[in-house]
């Protein structure tokens, strides 16, 4: 390929991100790689197979902008900027009508609220307790003794209304296995667990109006996540294309945009 490209690297608690656009806002390549031990290693590893992707070299890096719980180890970034910054601007990009996005990662959930304008407005994370993330559904499927890639298929076919009523993972987890006891079928307590993430998700909202934009890890691979949203926000809610790439798109879409401002040239070729 011929031209400049532009990195967003998004090093999350449980997978790292890679996207490299043109400077046309098109998305040349994209990779998510399990963010492991080492952060540094995950997002080399990320950035060198988006690359081969969209056919550039670290040559045509004009720009690179970190973002994620990892960011600070991403040496080849220019700037680091907030994982919420990123998401915002990841939607935005691809839906400007959006004024609530959820996004569900493996160690948290967060809810930015944009304006009109779409600049951030309000947030809220949930950050100290683990119900609510990847990595509550994790520990469910475990209980059930499913794998985790399975318990989406498992819920979507469950036809009744059941809620897992506790929010903390270890009384979850204790209500589950009373429900396993009681005979309840796997997949109506699969559908109770995405329906408690959707209660939990809806009370820390700061507000219900305007179009809802979901991202993350767990709604890019489960459909059930986003049906529960649906029911506890009585709407549709908008799914991007990338939805786990949300933040490593908006990082990119930001590296494109300070590249402009500042007028500046690959800057990464010594580095190669």
């Amino acid at each position: 390929m011929s031209g400049p490209v532009f990195v967003g690297i998004d090093v999350g608690s449980s997978a790292t991100k890679c996207v490299v656009i043109d400077d046309r806002f098109s998305v040349l390549g994209s990779h998510v790689v399990a963010s492991g031990f080492d952060y540094a290693e995950s997002a080399e590893s990320a950035l060198s197979r988006a690359l081969a992707e969209s056919g550039a070299s670290r040559n045509d890096i004009a720009s690179c902008v970190s973002t994620g719980y990892g960011r600070q180890h991403v040496d080849i970034a220019d700037r680091n900027v907030t994982e919420i910054s990123c998401h915002a601007r990841g939607v935005r990009e691809w839906s400007p009508e959006v004024r609530n996005i959820i996004d569900i990662g493996g160690q948290d959930t967060k809810v930015i609220r944009l304006n009109e304008r779409g600049q951030m407005a309000d947030y809220r994370m949930n950050a100290k307790c683990a119900a609510g993330t990847g990595t509550f559904l994790e520990s469910i499927a475990a209980r059930l003794g499913v794998p985790l890639k399975e318990i989406d298929a498992l819920a979507m076919t469950s036809t009744c209304g059941t809620v897992v009523n506790s929010y903390c993972t270890v009384f979850a987890g204790t209500e589950v296995i009373e429900r396993i006891k009681g005979g309840q079928p796997r997949e109506d307590i699969s559908m109770g667990i995405f329906r408690s993430i959707a209660s939990r998700v809806f009370e820390m909202m700061p507000a219900h109006d305007g179009v809802c934009g979901v991202t993350g890890g767990v709604v890019a691979h489960c459909r059930a996540m986003v049906r529960a949203l649906e029911e506890a926000l009585d709407t549709m809610v908008y799914l991007p294309p990338q939805p786990q790439h949300a933040g490593a798109f908006g990082a990119a879409l930001l590296a494109l945009e300070f590249s402009k401002t500042e007028g500046s040239q690959p800057s990464h070729v010594a580095r190669g």
